[in-house]
């Protein structure tokens, strides 16, 4: 058990952290015996029956003077160095001199910023930020684009892993991602056109022409794309004519297409509510590229197949960040053409802003799924896992890690489909890493002329696909968090055979699966002996909600 002591003002903060990393914790009680007791304000308790203490603080405390360590304040921006993985800090920080030699780092120097103090009555752990400060950071604001392809809090998480290994501190935690699986994946697509024939001689139909033209035979010398998707885009120029007659089938209307592609494993469509409305942004008018030319009300049969193909239908907000009223005037239209009580919500533009959790929340929606960039693909939050953003209650942030126009927008990281296969590769090994769910934003005009970004986007599911992976729709995916979220440990004990655990769960859905319990043991040496013959730190055991568990220990791997 974790017991901590932080700033009233951290209190959202450390709750939502234990969301993330789910393992047992509570608020430090004095007496109560702890295996490690995490502090933020300095104060170290003198209680015999904590095994570890770790002290997270850049400025100086009493242990310091006690332990003789010097704090040396560092500017910003601050990296470090953990399991050869850079970890950038977004809050005050400093370097830690002492006698005893540093297992933390700051990048590229031998500089400590975390300390293990030895020759004391109980393990003393010494790390020169606040962690829950970083925490609100993630949390509220998020990470800059530049640092998107690091999940930073996960990062956070892993560090505070290894202390309590470090420190022999054994404990339990429920994985991110369900028991089978190596991760999850959503796909979604924001709807902000359903054809090109509600555009004549506007700026999207001539944007649409130069870029069909200019842009892809550029493209083609350049070697960014093929004359053979060149000479498509030509072509759907000069059949514009018969579109707009309707001679020919409208080639961006792509919801068939979408299903054929995603046959089977679910996918959320986020429809914009009002026709002809840009919305507004600092109480003046966004520009007016940004309202939709489609009606609802126009579209009511592919929504009512899209529905009934099994994929999830949402509301793409225009206003709704704004305010309560506004996100319920949206979402009723959104239920006027669906009939189905919930819904969520991703913003038009990602246009968002601190109250815009409470105003969500209150207004009805099932969750948001906003927080990410337009300009990168990444961990905005420093994380793949649905959370709850620090300005709501409950409500939960499913956060967007990847979608099209970031990466190929010549404004954007204008990459080649090469460059960009390899930055979506690498979200994918973070994702088998750490868990949590690949957030994918697919426009529904990209597998057309001019963007011609389908073959890629098949690729990028193969790639997905390789692996043991969940798809599940939004709602699909925020629902599994949030059973996880619901779970309480009321009791968990080890002794000397194993483990006993006593859980409590609201509710389990129906044919979901098993969460993951990850066991670490009493350890020497930090290491168990498996069946195998391999060294592992830990066993994960398949739970399917049952109030007390038992696990015994396998002799040989008893410390």
């Amino acid at each position: 058990m974790i017991g901590v002591i932080s700033k009233q003002s951290e209190v959202s903060a450390v709750k939502e952290f234990f969301q993330l990393f789910k393992t047992p914790w509570e608020w430090y009680v004095p007496h109560r015996g702890y295996g490690l007791v995490i502090t933020t304000t300095g104060e170290v308790p003198a209680d015999p029956g904590i095994n570890a203490i770790a002290v997270y603080d850049s400025r100086a405390t009493p242990l310091d003077h006690e332990t003789g360590i010097r704090i040396r304040p560092i500017s910003h921006p601050t990296w470090l160095k953990f399991n050869d993985a850079d970890l950038p800090l977004y809050r005050t920080a400093s370097v830690l001199e002492s006698a005893e030699a540093p297992f933390l780092h700051l990048s590229g120097s031998s500089q400590g910023v975390g300390l293990e103090i030895v020759g004391t009555k109980r393990h003393i752990v010494r790390i020169g930020y606040d962690l829950f400060e970083e925490v609100s950071v993630l949390l509220s604001e998020g990470q800059p684009s530049e640092n998107a392809g690091i999940p930073t809090l996960e990062l956070h998480i892993s560090l505070l892993r290894s202390i309590m290994l470090r420190v022999g501190a054994p404990f339990v935690e429920v994985l991110p991602v369900p028991a089978g699986y190596e991760f999850m994946a959503c796909l979604t697509h924001d709807v902000d056109f359903t054809g090109i024939r509600e555009h004549k001689f506007d700026s999207t139909m001539w944007g649409f022409v130069y870029r069909a033209l200019v842009g892809s035979f550029r493209d083609a010398l350049g070697g960014r794309t093929s004359w053979s998707k060149c000479r498509r885009n030509w072509r759907a120029v000069f059949s514009l004519p018969l579109v707009y007659l309707g001679l020919i089938e409208d080639f961006w209307l792509e919801f068939d297409c979408y299903m054929e592609i995603e046959k089977g494993l679910g996918s959320t469509f986020f429809f914009i509510p009002f026709k002809n409305y840009p919305g507004t942004r600092n109480s003046q008018p966004a520009p007016k590229r940004r309202a939709a030319k489609y009606d609802l009300l126009t579209i009511k049969k592919e929504i009512r197949a899209l529905i009934d193909n099994g994929c999830e239908v949402g509301l793409h907000g225009v206003d709704a960040w704004q305010g309560t009223e506004q996100a319920r005037t949206e979402l009723s239209r959104i239920q006027e053409v669906t009939r189905q009580p919930n819904a969520g919500v991703r913003m038009h533009w990602l246009y968002w802003a601190d109250t815009s959790p409470k105003a969500l929340e209150e207004a009805g929606l099932s969750y948001d799924s906003t927080f990410g960039y337009n300009d990168a693909v990444g961990f905005r939050a420093g994380t793949a896992q649905a959370f709850c953003p620090l300005g709501g209650e409950s409500f939960i942030e499913l956060p967007l890690i990847a979608q099209d126009t970031a990466l190929f927008y010549p404004d954007r990281m204008g990459l080649s489909e090469t460059e960009a296969m390899d930055s979506c590769r690498q979200l994918i090994r973070q994702a088998l890493l750490f868990g949590g769910v690949l957030t994918i934003n697919w426009h529904t005009r990209s597998l057309s002329p001019e963007r011609l970004w389908g073959d890629f986007y098949r690729e990028f599911l193969n790639e997905i696909k390789e692996h043991r992976v969940w798809f599940r729709t939004a709602g699909q995916a925020v629902r599994w968090f949030q059973s996880r979220r619901a779970l309480q440990f009321e009791r968990v004990q080890f002794v000397e055979d194993g483990l006993q655990l006593k859980v409590s769960l609201p509710t389990f859905e129906p044919g979901q699966p098993p969460f993951t319990l990850r066991i670490h043991h009493p350890m020497v040496n930090g290491a168990v002996e498996t069946d195998t013959g391999t060294q592992c730190p830990y066993a994960d055991i398949p739970w399917k909600g049952e109030a007390e568990l038992t696990l015994v220990q396998p002799e040989h791997s008893r410390s």
